[in-house]
């Protein structure tokens, strides 16, 4: 097991976590410049702020910082009034601001909920994109005249750092992202994503939470999607602020892999209901949020498999149609393993062997289609009733030695175009090899059969035109090839 401890520098805005004693607080205070207009001035040694109209009355500060300030938490503003009741307090994004009111005294401002309050919908730009905050005269009294004591941001003193999500414009027609309004739409139930290019891919065991905070326009939910290769676990984001404890949520999904989500994540991205299209919401923010100084989170080790030796008695599949390019050892369990191409002018003649053997993890529950006349990437499900006999539709399981045979001369099908191993959510685990056996010894292969011979199939029936297969000729059993 490896324990990840995890560091913080300071917390952000847009969520409460859990206070800590020894976690620590830091202040960044205002210096204030000389403003350039005569309707306004500032003593610095009284710390004096006037001014005498109701318009361009603005004491700018040079010591509050500019642009992302989602790690401060409070706003603190110390003021003594000497004429006049309250200053205001601009907060900058562009042209537009946000307004506070300061009154006599020590004035506290939790930053996120008293912007929230003014702006619903788009205060998180004010907090990521913060141009500037300053202080003015009232805007509705003049000339007026308070002594500034103090001016200061403060850090949040209980939460990690925050890493917010940014996007990408879609590629498909179906789905859109206007990165002006944080609106994300689409139009179907499939190929709907919204990519993020903001948050980290890889190892992200040092975050803790994901927070979405989002309004849905039409529709009640999108899809939070963690990928890991082609698979991926699940969550749905509501209206208004949701908050993940990501190991939690994942383990709940996947108790055996979840690890392996977090370890070798690829990519964490949005993405449309996949029951109801078409849909809207608007993106107010997404961030991963990483662990408190006081905090740690096992996540176990990825322990992978070792490959078995290949029994003996047995070929590869490989081996036996390489135009067939099968692809195994690879990992099943949220995710498809495909063995073979998926073509109907790919045929592999199985009329030579009497036994098909899977090799991978014992106790692994697997879905096997073996399919000739029907497209392999149909579902078996969905194959209509005359379908029936073109594929093969099996579930199996591996044995305690992780093998599991087929018995082939009990088919009906002796050709093979694919064979699919299709994923299964429910279970985990690898598929090393295909085998096939030679028919047993005893058996006689012969090319053509003269027209003259009666032959019946291993049911006793008679087959007048018989195709590739085993089949009974003069007492004895042959296999008929094509």
């Amino acid at each position: 097991m490896r324990i990840f401890t995890k560091l913080f520098c300071v917390a952000a805005i847009c969520l409460l976590g859990i206070s800590s004693a020894s976690a620590k607080t830091e202040q960044v205070h205002a210096t204030f410049e000389n403003p350039t207009n005569t309707n306004t001035t500032w003593n610095a040694s009284t710390k004096t702020f006037t001014w005498s109209t109701t318009y361009y009355n603005q004491l700018r500060n040079i010591g509050l910082p500019s642009g992302d300030i989602s790690k401060y938490k409070k706003l603190v503003v110390d003021c003594h009034f000497v004429t006049g009741n309250r200053i205001r307090i601009l907060f900058y994004k562009g042209g537009s601001n946000l307004t506070l009111f300061a009154e006599e005294g020590v004035n506290e401002f939790i930053i996120k909920d008293e912007l929230e309050a003014q702006a619903p919908d788009d205060f998180n730009e004010y907090i990521l994109q913060c141009d500037e905050i300053c202080l003015s005269g009232d805007n509705a009294i003049a000339p007026g005249e308070v002594v500034i004591n103090d001016v200061y941001l403060e850090t949040y003193n209980d939460e990690g750092e925050k890493v917010y999500a940014t996007f990408e414009n879609p590629t498909n027609t179906n789905t859109t992202w206007n990165a002006s309004t944080n609106t994300f739409t689409w139009s179907t139930t499939y190929y709907n994503q919204l990519r993020n290019i903001g948050l980290p891919s890889g190892d992200i065991s040092k975050y803790k939470k994901l927070v979405v905070d989002c309004h849905f326009v039409t529709g009640n939910r999108i899809r939070i999607l963690f990928y890991k290769g082609g698979s991926n676990l699940t969550l749905y984001a509501q209206e208004g602020v949701n908050e993940f404890i990501i190991k939690d949520e994942l383990e709940a999904q996947a108790p055996d892999d979840y690890n392996e989500y977090i370890l070798q994540c690829d990519e964490i991205c949005l993405s449309g209901d996949n029951a109801i299209a078409p849909g809207e919401v608007v993106v107010n923010s997404v961030y991963l949020e990483t662990y408190p100084e006081n905090e740690s989170v096992e996540i176990p080790d990825i322990v992978n498999e070792e490959q078995p030796d290949k029994p003996e008695g047995y070929i590869d599949l490989t081996e036996a149609f390489p135009s067939l390019n099968p692809r195994l050892g690879v990992k099943l369990g949220n995710g498809e393993v495909v063995l073979g191409q998926r073509s109907k002018d790919v045929i592999a003649d199985l009329s030579p062997y009497s036994e098909l053997t899977i090799v991978a993890t014992p106790g692994l529950k697997l879905v096997l289609y073996m399919n000739h006349e029907v497209d392999a990437q149909q579902n078996a499900g969905d194959y209509a009733e005359a379908d029936a006999g073109k594929y093969l539709f099996l579930d199996v399981q591996t044995d305690e030695n992780g093998m599991y045979t087929l018995d082939l001369t009990q088919m009906d099908k002796a050709d093979l175009n694919c064979i699919c191993l299709p994923w299964d959510n429910s279970n985990k685990g690898t598929v090393w090899y295909l085998l096939l056996k030679d028919v047993a010894t005893g058996i006689q292969q012969i090319a053509n059969v003269a027209a003259d011979n009666v032959i019946y199939d291993l049911q006793g029936r008679q087959v007048a035109n018989p195709q590739g297969g085993l089949y009974i000729l003069n007492g004895k059993k042959v296999v008929l090839r094509r």
